[in-house]
């Protein structure tokens, strides 16, 4: 977050504004994956780093598909239409905050990114839904709502950046604390 100059019809009055994609702080990258160990022949051989390497893989796969399905889905359930949305943001959620910590937030991701995160996802399901939707009937209004939907979202993805790098660099630079008086006879 940063406080600018308004522009617009907001000139010359400050303004809190989430940082512009190319501002964004870098955060810490999540600890490294295992190498994968291989054989005389390039083949690769059992062990914790091919283990760690092919779920990483197959985590990559999942959220690939993931991602491509939220670009639009046309089927409408029998129970209630937006339900495919709705799994999907559940789903989108977990592996953008699994990416978040992996590659800014030093492995961890904080209450407050995961609940922008999930406001986010919200939003991009809903903006999906409506664009679906719109599509399908030929509504505008429906249409325009779903791209305000997709900008609020995109705007949540970066907040949620930002504070997850703030957070993780914060985490880096502290100096360990006491243990509190209250638990110095506590194992």
């Amino acid at each position: 977050m940063a406080l600018r100059s308004g522009h617009g019809n907001g000139r010359g009055e400050p303004r809190i504004e989430v940082l512009p994609a190319d501002e964004l702080p870098a955060g810490v990258p999540g600890p490294s994956r295992p190498v994968a160990v291989r054989d005389s022949s390039g083949r690769f051989v059992a062990s914790d780093g091919t283990r760690a390497l092919a779920r990483a893989a197959g985590r990559a796969r999942a959220e690939a598909l993931q991602l491509g399905r939220l670009l639009g889905l046309s089927q409408v359930p029998e129970d209630h239409p937006y339900a495919p949305y709705a799994r999907l943001a559940r789903e989108w959620r977990d592996d953008h905050m699994e990416q978040l910590a992996a590659t800014v937030g030093g492995g961890v991701v904080g209450a407050g990114v995961a609940a922008i995160v999930s406001s986010a996802a919200l939003q991009l399901a809903a903006s999906r839904w409506l664009s679906d939707r719109g599509a399908e009937s030929g509504d505008a209004k429906m249409l325009l709502e779903a791209s305000r939907l997709a900008d609020a979202s995109r705007q949540n993805l970066l907040a949620a950046h930002e504070l997850c790098a703030r957070e993780a660099v914060r985490k880096k630079t502290a100096k360990p604390s006491k243990r509190p008086s209250w638990l110095e006879g506590a194992k």
